[in-house]
């Protein structure tokens, strides 16, 4: 009795730790405020001595109950949340039990969209008085709606206003005064601006000025032989070269200039090798600035991770039918995109954009869909036939194809999703192309 007493003492005085076997349940996290971004809230506590999972308990009031989530070892979690208020709480769990509740804090969602991330990378460029500035997009956050160009006298200021300028990468200022002008760009959407960019100091003198145009990259798409060139565009560029060598930082061998309007490039039957490309944008000005040097090689090969499809089983045309009939892609197409299925017809322009668009689809499942150089008439392209190569040839260019109409009506006013087999009709010889899809800027 006397020990009892003794060791219950030393318990009072906090002259003895009492070890984990003789204590009862684990003690209770410290749980901080929450870090909310548009839907995303963010919970974070403290560790607790051996305890080997936590458990989440939130409600619509104080101490109520509508989510209650075991999250394992973590100490800190996050998850979407619809709009409102909530109250949260968190437990320690060990092996004698689950431990008192936490602190109980208070979680407002008050949007279902995050904010943007802060532009980066801006630049600013003088082309006479008309001021050009680029940026790139940040990562995380919310998609940005609109994005804004703020300026001041003086660093960090903003008393000269700020200003939408669309939702692209870019901006034109026309007829800007003499001056010094510090700008920064920020990120709009319904949940709040961003963070602004880094700033750029501007300065303008009498009569306007001309500096070196923003260097751009040179993006490829090679495909068997042929390639694709594309930049992004530099505002109030007088035009674009493109500048090619056989060795790397080599002398230019070959050089294509291209119109002010020029975004991208196409080459059909391209010799294979391996080249190296730049794209030079010029100013009206006479300035000019070079982007980093491209490799590009042409194998005459599909691009990595993009291989054909195995070879198909089964019979040969004319009972050949790829299987399963993909007439409900059609059709999906047909409803998501009525506009484009009218336009296909002659009456209605004569453009390819309800093909290119089936055939992505059918693409995501199958790689041997492709268009058809109609009856084998290279260049001559139909806008509602689809071609499928089941042989062992490569795609492009081989006669080894299955023919699928996708329009019914030919055309007329009102033309119609349609699937119908015909490849006798084509048995003259179609050949599977993929060229004008990827010309018009679609990837294999």
């Amino acid at each position: 009795m006397m020990r009892a007493a003794a060791f219950a003492g030393l318990i009072a005085v906090g002259m003895l730790t009492v070890a984990p076997s003789l204590r009862a349940v684990p003690l209770a996290p410290v749980l901080e405020p929450a870090l909310v971004v548009g839907p995303t809230v963010t919970l974070t506590w403290n560790a607790v001595p051996d305890a080997t999972t936590y458990r989440l308990e939130a409600g619509l009031a104080p101490g109520g109950v509508v989510l209650s989530q075991n999250v394992g070892g973590v100490t800190s979690v996050s998850m979407d949340a619809p709009l409102g208020t909530y109250y949260v709480r968190v437990y320690a769990v060990d092996a004698t039990g689950e431990s008192p509740a936490s602190n109980e804090i208070v979680v407002n969602v008050v949007s279902l969209v995050a904010p943007p991330a802060a532009p980066v990378n801006l630049q600013s460029f003088m082309n006479g008085t008309t001021a050009l500035f680029t940026w790139d997009q940040g990562s995380g956050g919310g998609a940005p709606d609109t994005m804004l160009l703020q300026a001041g006298s003086m660093p960090g200021g903003s008393d000269i206003g700020t200003f939408p300028v669309g939702n692209g990468v870019q901006a034109v200022v026309p007829n800007v005064p003499p001056g010094t002008y510090y700008v920064r760009v920020l990120a709009s959407n319904g949940a709040g601006a961003s963070a602004p960019s880094n700033e750029v100091q501007l300065l303008m003198p009498v009569g306007g000025a001309c500096s070196a145009p923003p260097a751009r990259s040179l993006n490829t798409l090679v495909f068997s032989t042929f390639v694709r060139f594309s930049w992004t565009p530099v505002p109030g560029a007088s035009g674009y070269q493109l500048n090619f060598s056989e060795t790397p930082g080599g002398p230019v061998t070959l050089t294509l200039p291209l119109g002010p309007q020029s975004a991208g490039y196409s080459v059909f039957n391209a010799p294979l090798g391996t080249y190296y490309g730049t794209v030079t944008a010029g100013f009206s000005c006479g300035t000019q600035a070079t982007g980093p040097e491209t490799v590009i090689t042409i194998d005459g090969l599909p691009p990595p991770g993009r291989q054909r499809a195995p070879n198909p089983s089964g019979p040969t045309p004319p009972n050949y039918l790829p299987l399963p009939n993909r007439a409900s892609v059609v059709e999906e197409v047909a409803r998501q995109y009525p506009g484009d299925l009218r336009n296909s017809c002659k009456e209605h322009g004569g453009n390819n954009n309800f093909m290119f668009r089936v055939v992505e689809r059918l693409r995501q499942e199958d790689t041997r869909w492709g268009l058809n150089w109609k009856r084998a008439n290279v260049g001559d392209l139909s806008q509602d036939v689809i071609t499928y190569n089941y042989g062992s040839d490569p795609d492009e260019g081989t006669y080894w194809v299955h023919v699928v109409d996708i329009i019914g009506g030919h055309c007329g006013n009102s033309p119609s999703a349609s699937w119908q087999d015909q490849t006798v009709l084509f048995s003259t010889g179609a050949r599977w192309t993929l060229i004008p899809y990827l010309d018009a800027g679609f990837t294999p």
